[in-house]
């Protein structure tokens, strides 16, 4: 931008030239005026020199009547004159340089009075008789006088002319500027002003087509053309922005779709099972979200590679394609990789993979694999992860069955080995002897001690069976022990009509579930035991952790506590409830006293806590029971 094109420039110059013009108009009146001054005295004296000729005309007409001092008042009154006459060249009035006219005439005034006048006046003052020269020649010296008087008098009419003329000059050039500035003011700065703002409210409200069409060099003119750039440049940037928040929108679209479409599959294959149904819904949905003509899934058998089940979205498959025939499935197979079926590229195939095993493929139609999107593929790729993730996970869960049901006959066997097998042998042997006594008193007597015992070993392999039938019947409908022992002891409460205390505020320990059922047995033994033999008032059962991270549960009661010679029957549900313990790594004591009741405590280190200790590298000290 140039200096002259600057709108504070050309004001400035505007305001300078007001200025200026102002100081010329003051500057021309005070010149004027100190021209003028002096001109108003040399008027009066002027005037008063025309007076003081006819008084000295008429003081000489005196001289010769009845005045008593004719010759000095003449003198005192040409005295009078002269010193008026001189005083006119010190008003200033009167320009020192002889080519003026006033100065010219002013000399000529003075030289008729000095040559003409004064010498007549002198002589009739000295002549008594009256003298009439100085009456004829008064006139015309009073003549020159007027002429002098009209000389001043256009002298200063011509000085307040050129004061008119300056003064109308300055203001007419002043209101020249004036307006010329209100011009400018308008056109360059309230106009484009005006025309900014407008365009700046257009602009905030969305607007961005507009345009200032002041673009000059001045300062407004920048301001208009930096705005026009801004406008593009933000219309720019708005339809980059759209464009941006378009792609993003779709962006977060097809995220959606893919997370829908993960969440159905992962929630299908996690939920339901893996069966032609859902399979076929399976495939619908993908179909759905993926916008895909037709997806196929193939599963193979890990053994031969060969395909063993198609499904498709449709109930019924539609007609195999040329390439999907036994023992062609390595085409589909590939190297585990995605790649395409056909030299259109429109059928492509999908490896159905996880932990480097292979189930089968996702083969999916599309009219060329380069119009794919490019969020597709990788969507299907997880979606087929997330297949092969369920596959496997079936596959593991139905392993983890069958080692259960083997361990379950394992126990099975073990349980039955150790209780009815061992029961069953001892009445065969018993059997045995009793066919082999002979006759007799004696043998009679030692075959009812026989017959004796078979019935106790028939009852305890009796009371082994119903043992064995109630574990393997025992149903934990809750996760938590204590919420399963609570259903036990409203059973055994509901039973015995015996109030019975559970408390487990100091229990805090997470068990597995095979040392819930045997801590469930040993429990329900324990109240089984005080119910019908204690003859208890009052039975509690307490869950609390020890110290050293051991679970702990006491049975107590107030009955008449634990005889000193147990009974058989009795000795073998104390042994069962000790092989128990024994199994989880625990110890059974029992603290009695004859009438003061029976205190069952079991104590032992759950399995979590053990592989957690293991875990941490932190030693086991063995558990040293009271």
């Amino acid at each position: 931008m140039k200096s002259n094109d600057s709108i504070i420039f050309r004001n400035g110059l505007t305001m300078g030239g007001i200025v200026l013009l102002a100081l010329l108009s003051m500057t021309s009146s005070v010149f004027i005026a100190e021209s003028s001054k002096g001109d108003a005295a040399a008027l009066n004296l002027a005037g008063s020199l025309r007076m003081q000729s006819y008084r000295i005309a008429t003081r000489l007409q005196d001289s010769h009547g009845t005045d008593t001092h004719p010759v000095e008042n003449v003198a005192r009154e040409i005295d009078q004159f002269e010193r008026r006459l001189d005083h006119l060249w010190q008003t200033g009035a009167i320009s020192p340089a002889k080519s003026d006219s006033k100065n010219r005439t002013l000399r000529a005034i003075m030289s008729s009075w000095r040559d003409a006048l004064r010498p007549i006046l002198e002589t009739s003052v000295a002549d008594t008789s009256p003298s009439t020269a100085y009456l004829r020649q008064v006139d015309d010296f009073v003549a020159k006088l007027d002429a002098f008087v009209k000389l001043l008098e256009q002298d200063t009419e011509a000085k307040i002319l050129w004061l008119r003329l300056v003064q109308g000059m300055a203001l007419f050039l002043t209101l020249v500027l004036i307006f010329t500035a209100m011009y400018q003011l308008h056109s360059g700065v309230i106009a484009p002003l005006r025309d900014l703002v407008e365009l700046a409210r257009k602009a905030r409200s969305g607007d961005l087509t507009v345009r200032a069409s002041h673009v000059g060099n001045d300062e407004l003119g920048v301001l208009g053309h930096a705005f026009n750039l801004m406008a593009t440049d933000l219309s720019a940037m708005y339809a980059d922005l759209e464009a941006r928040v378009e792609r993003q929108t779709q962006a977060l679209r097809i995220s959606n779709r893919s997370l829908e479409l993960l969440y159905h599959t992962a929630r299908r294959l996690g939920e339901s099972a893996l069966d032609d149904a859902n399979y076929q819904a399976l495939l619908a949905e993908i179909e759905k979200l993926t916008g895909m003509d037709s997806i196929t899934l193939c599963l193979i058998d890990p053994t031969s590679r060969q395909a063993s089940r198609v499904f498709t979205a449709q109930p019924q498959p539609p007609d195999r394609a040329a390439f999907c025939r036994r023992p062609n499935c390595e085409s589909c197979l590939g190297d585990g990789a995605t790649h395409p079926l056909d030299t259109g590229h429109e059928l492509f195939s999908i490896p159905i993979t996880v932990q480097e095993r292979q189930f089968g493929v996702l083969i999916v139609r599309s009219p060329s694999l380069e119009t794919v999107a490019t969020w597709q593929l990788p969507l299907l790729e997880a979606v087929a992860r997330n297949i092969a993730a369920a596959l496997r996970a079936n596959e593991q869960t139905e392993h983890r069955r069958r080692l259960a049901l083997l361990e379950e006959r394992a126990v099975i066997a073990r349980e039955l080995h150790d209780s009815l097998a061992q029961s069953l042998s001892y009445l065969k042997i018993q059997v045995g002897r009793l066919q082999l006594l002979p006759g007799g008193a004696e043998a009679a007597a030692q075959a009812r001690d026989i017959v004796t015992e078979l019935r106790e070993g028939l009852n305890g392999a009796y009371r082994q069976l119903r043992e064995l039938i109630a574990t393997f019947r025992l149903k934990m409908e809750h996760p938590r022990l204590e919420d399963s022992l609570r259903e036990v002891a409203r059973e055994f409460s509901h039973r015995s009509q015996l109030p019975i205390e559970l408390n487990h505020s100091g229990w805090n320990c997470p068990l597995d579930p095979n040392e819930q059922i045997h801590v469930m047995q040993i429990v329900r033994e324990a109240l089984n035991n005080a119910v019908k033999h204690a003859r208890a008032q009052r039975i509690s059962v307490r869950l609390y952790n020890t110290h050293e991270g051991e679970a702990a549960i006491d049975i107590a009661d107030d009955g008449i506590g634990l005889p000193a010679e147990t009974n058989r029957e009795n000795h073998f549900g104390l042994n069962i409830m000790r092989e128990r313990a024994a199994q989880m790594g625990g110890v059974l004591s029992f603290h009695s006293q004859p009438g003061r009741g029976l205190r069952v405590q079991l104590r032992f280190l759950p399995t979590a806590h053990r592989r957690s200790l293991d875990s941490a590298g932190q030693p086991r000290d063995e558990v040293r029971y009271a």
